[in-house]
């Protein structure tokens, strides 16, 4: 990306931690259906739901 295309330093944050938050919730599933551990599962879930809500609710 150009430092030209309209987007400003918070947006490109944003995206950053919503990437962040989507690689963490496939980590933490995918050691959750390793070690059959429920929490694990419930935690990624969460995580996953957090990085959907956080690019729908700041859509720059």
């Amino acid at each position: 990306m150009s430092p030209h295309d309209g987007r400003l330093p918070s947006d490109h944050r944003v995206r950053r931690l919503s990437l962040t938050l989507f690689i963490g919730a496939s980590l933490t599933s995918a050691t959750g259906l390793a070690l059959d551990s429920m929490w694990l599962l419930a935690a990624g879930a969460w995580q996953l739901i957090a990085a959907v809500l956080l690019e729908l609710v700041y859509r720059p």
